[in-house]
């Protein structure tokens, strides 16, 4: 009996020893919100409405995509007919149909808005991991964002070219979904603020559909980006990702 009780209470130990080993990291979930946005390829339209005070401009958009390094995007609304980005990892060229010009947007332009939006040139460009760029802790298991049990993620720059010092992440403990995101300064002062409006089951996979991105240090003013049409793991022509397509 004495031993069945003793193995009994061993087994109970080993048990609650292995609980908070066995317990989620921060990095995986990172790693599961990040399966869910990752493809070979995309394809999609796109709309992107920009708010500033009672001001709303609407810019409508083809994508494609390989992986997170190449990406083109071709505006089709009419004022800005024609105008294409071109992304190649961490570079970014915009052309200008009307002066038949290509520019590459570096230095000071990476901290502007893209076509005057909430979403800056930087913002874009981002396709290294997080957990490359910031050290990653739980602050909470026992959030909730808008009826959805969350995880509160801290991720704090370890690199000095991370563009936030500091971000806070609301990640949907069942479906890993990242619904809100706010963006600090090394000061402390939040930056940006961004949330998934809206997500929907495309390839498998639960993907954000519609966000926004607000930008603090501005007033009165916030930019939602939609997608339609979504296509993933489709073949596509890696010639078309280029300089010379780009300006034609």
């Amino acid at each position: 009996m004495k031993r069945s009780i003793l193995s009994a209470l061993s087994a109970a130990v080993l048990v609650a020893v292995a609980i908070p080993l066995m317990a989620i990291t921060g990095d995986e979930i990172l790693t599961r919100m990040d399966g869910n946005r990752a493809y070979k390829t995309v394809s999609c339209n796109a709309v992107m409405r920009i708010y500033q005070g009672k001001e709303v401009r609407t810019k409508k958009l083809t994508m494609r995509g390989i992986g997170d390094k190449k990406a083109i995007t071709k505006f089709t609304n009419p004022e800005d007919e024609g105008t294409k980005y071109l992304k190649l990892g961490k570079d970014m060229w915009i052309y200008f149909p009307e002066e038949q010009e290509t520019v590459k947007i570096s230095g000071h332009m990476l901290k502007e808005g893209m076509m005057g939006s909430d979403v800056s040139y930087e913002d874009a460009l981002e396709s290294d991991t997080l957990k490359e760029k910031y050290d990653i802790v739980i602050t909470s298991e026992k959030e909730m964002y808008e009826g959805h049990a969350c995880y509160l993620l801290t991720l704090t720059a370890k690199v000095k070219d991370a563009p936030y010092e500091v971000r806070k992440m609301w990640v949907d403990k069942e479906t890993f979904v990242g619904w809100k995101q706010e963006l600090y300064a090394k000061s402390g002062k939040l930056l940006k603020e961004s949330r998934v409006l809206k997500t929907d089951v495309v390839g498998g996979r639960i993907y954000p559909v519609k966000s926004e991105m607000v930008n603090k240090l501005r007033k009165d003013t916030k930019t939602e980006f939609e997608q339609t049409d979504l296509v993933f793991d489709t073949p596509m022509n890696e010639a078309e990702f280029s300089l010379r397509y780009l300006q034609r």
